[in-house]
């Protein structure tokens, strides 16, 4: 079975809210669902000062089979950076939306259809990039679904 790399390409963000009604630092993590271990996180650095960040950053996972990615979903989450703790800003669901993976009903599997078109667009594409615009939602982190 042949394995390869997923790369998720975190260009920027615009018109972040304020957090605290502060001006906000903001980075990015990234999870690919299943795995909420700490080793499949990754993060952006942050950008100071600003509503309009450009993170300019490519997070790459080595290891999936092909069939793994339908059964998989990227979480993209923004955060503002504060000395004591990060405040959440919002986030988004890259996968199928099918509300299942591996036959198992998952709360974390609820991309919107924006979400799923995109991730469709992805495996499809032949390993080409694809690029789109997402609007952030309110999410329950799924590391905070599985306690």
């Amino acid at each position: 079975m042949e394995t390869g790399e997923v790369q998720i390409w975190v260009k920027d963000c615009k018109n972040l809210p304020s957090v605290r009604g502060v001006i906000i630092d903001p980075f990015v993590k990234c999870t690919v669902l299943p795995d909420t271990s700490r080793k499949s996180c990754q993060k952006t650095r942050v950008v100071k000062r600003t509503a309009n960040p450009m993170f300019n950053h490519t997070m790459v996972y080595d290891g999936f089979r092909t069939e793994d990615l339908r059964e998989a979903c990227v979480e993209i989450t923004v955060w503002d950076h504060d000395r004591l703790n990060s405040h959440y800003i919002g986030g988004l669901r890259l996968g199928l939306g099918t509300g299942k993976s591996y036959g198992v009903e998952v709360a974390w599997m609820d991309s919107t259809t924006d979400e799923a078109n995109l991730w469709q667009r992805m495996l499809q594409s032949d390993g080409q990039w694809v690029e789109d615009v997402l609007h952030l939602r309110m999410l329950v982190m799924a590391k905070n679904l599985s306690k």
